[in-house]
């Protein structure tokens, strides 16, 4: 069953899904068992201490514009897609057969059809639309997977795009977004395992088989350190003005 949205990130994550940074966040742990120490929630205390300081100090409410604000620095502005289809957000993995594709409209099945593929080699989902929260850093985010990709643990991230995107380096900062799902999620105590490695699918309307871009563990922990350098640097830009204020 998908995992329940958090009132606090509803607004800001209905029509574009993002890593975002916040004040305060309440959750009940369930499963509090030790975790294994990880690449990505490694962080050099010494460099990094003004950014956890400054943001665990803060105090002032964020709205969909200030949010906004910090998507467009963190990220680049946005480059508006199609919002992929409910049926691939809860694909539990496994080929599709025919009676389960013809239940979707036509613009559906496109997509259904482009990831079929992928799909044959998802197995052992953990998580659908899961929140995760790295409480050290103070962000969250909303991982779209979690499950083995030909036996590979991973964070997955469906995408849709009108244009081809064969190459890692074509999906832009996607991959900085899925590390840092992997950051949180690996010191999220919500959550039993770690995740090491991360997959990108980029599904197309046309139907046209869907690229998937695997990420392994080195590569994810070269894209954490840049999502660290992000949030240093937004950080920094930041203290001028709410000093002023």
């Amino acid at each position: 069953p998908q995992i329940k949205r958090f009132m606090c990130v509803c607004m800001s994550l209905n029509s574009n899904k993002r890593v975002h940074l916040f004040d305060s966040f309440f959750v009940g742990h369930g499963m509090l068992s030790p975790k294994r120490p990880s690449p990505y929630s490694t962080v050099d205390t010494e460099r990094y201490s003004s950014l956890v300081k400054s943001v665990m100090s803060r105090v002032s409410s964020q709205t969909p514009i200030t949010i906004q604000d910090e998507d467009d620095h963190i990220y680049g502005p946005i480059i508006k897609t199609p919002r992929l289809p409910q049926a691939l957000r809860e694909a539990r993995g496994g080929p599709l057969n025919p009676s389960e594709m013809s239940q979707y409209s036509p613009e559906v099945r496109g997509y259904m059809e482009s990831v079929s593929h992928v799909l044959e080699d998802i197995r052992e989902v953990r998580a659908i639309e899961s929140t995760v929260q790295h409480d050290a850093l103070n962000y969250l985010g909303i991982v779209d997977c979690v499950a083995r990709y030909r036996g590979v643990l991973c964070a997955i991230d469906w995408k849709t795009s009108e244009k081809s995107k064969p190459f890692l380096s074509n999906t832009y900062d996607n991959p900085i977004q899925v590390a840092a799902y992997a950051g949180a999620l690996n010191t999220d105590v919500n959550y039993k395992y770690q995740v090491e490695n991360g997959l990108i699918v980029v599904a197309y309307k046309d139907g046209s088989p869907a690229h998937a871009h695997k990420m392994n563990s080195e590569l994810m922990s070269d894209y954490w350190k840049t999502w660290l350098l992000r949030l240093e640097d937004y950080h920094e830009k930041r203290s001028p003005e709410r000093s002023q204020s």
